[in-house]
């Protein structure tokens, strides 16, 4: 299979509904190399579908990418989050830090060395499991359940690589109250844009910022190091 049709693949088999996990730009490990490093993801402003109000998170993690081919990376992550739930038809709670972690992959569709164009095409899943929250003697117990696939276009300029592209996304909402009646709320907008840069420090140094817009309102940044 080709790396073209592997991202057309990809397309068509990921899931109709993705959410806006970072998207990792388009530099990945070469094979056999490892990326690790810190990355900070804060989701501001993320509207849930119908009167459901909306939801915002901090999450800490580390990242560890492995390169499997020059054009494949396999990445996971793990560490901790939060979420705020307000608006809607409950009161405003709140979920302390718990684990935090997620799976993807990366597939390098274009790399035009001559003109230092690359596509990538990404599927990405995000899990976050705050601890439970209480308001007026009820107990909310929550599950933020991420997907995204995400195609991204970067050129490089010297140490600099900006990137923008976009990305079909989900995040339900799961969550029950004094342990009865388990609900999954969806988002209200299923497409977003990205947008970002990646610095290159040094061969094995480098950090990274993306934002996410229209679905929902959100920063990414990392620092990372490869060996």
């Amino acid at each position: 299979m080709t790396r073209t049709a592997a991202a057309v693949a990809i397309l068509i088999l990921a899931p109709i509904y993705a959410y806006a996990a970072p998207t990792y730009g388009t530099e990945m490990p070469e094979k056999g190399r490892i990326s690790e490093g810190y990355q900070y993801n804060a989701i501001f402003d993320h509207r849930l579908n119908a009167s459901y109000g909306r939801m915002v998170s901090v999450q800490h993690f580390f990242d560890i990418s492995y390169g499997v081919y020059d054009w494949l990376s396999l990445d996971g992550k793990a560490g901790a989050g939060d979420l705020i739930q307000e608006g809607g038809e409950h009161p405003r709670v709140y979920y302390g830090y718990g684990f935090a972690g997620g799976y993807g992959l990366r597939l390098l569709a274009l790399n035009d060395l001559k003109n230092k164009v690359k596509v990538a095409v990404g599927l990405h899943h995000i899990s976050v499991h705050p601890v439970d929250g209480s308001v007026e003697g009820d107990r909310y117990e929550s599950l933020l359940d991420e997907w995204q696939c995400s195609i991204i276009s970067s050129k490089r300029i010297g140490r600099f690589i900006p990137f923008l592209g976009g990305k079909a996304s989900r995040s339900d909402l799961v969550y029950k109250v004094n342990k009865i009646d388990r609900k999954r709320r969806p988002p209200r907008y299923c497409l977003g844009v990205v947008a970002g840069c990646e610095v290159i420090l040094n061969e094995v140094m480098s950090v990274r910022a993306e934002g996410h817009f229209i679905d929902e309102t959100s920063l990414s940044a990392g620092v990372y190091y490869k060996f």
